[in-house]
């Protein structure tokens, strides 16, 4: 049984997010399917939501870089 984890920024995506959500897992199971030949109902697809207060990139974290909050020194 194939299983993809895939991690995304709700922050990040724009309009309705559970459509998206749907022709993403589709999208994912099709190419599963059509690259190993396993049957669509084998394929699971988990979709976590990270905060942008939890991802970082270069250092930053991105809540910061879309100026959400202020960076705290320690």
């Amino acid at each position: 049984m194939p299983i993809v984890s895939l991690d995304i920024v709700p922050e990040l995506m724009h309009g309705d997010r559970e459509s998206q959500y749907q022709r993403i897992a589709l999208g994912i199971t099709e190419a599963i399917v059509a690259s190993t030949g396993a049957p669509a109902e084998s394929v699971h697809v988990l979709i976590n939501e990270v905060s942008s207060e939890r991802y970082s990139v270069g250092g930053t974290m991105l809540s910061q870089r879309f100026g959400d909050t202020e960076p705290t020194v320690h």
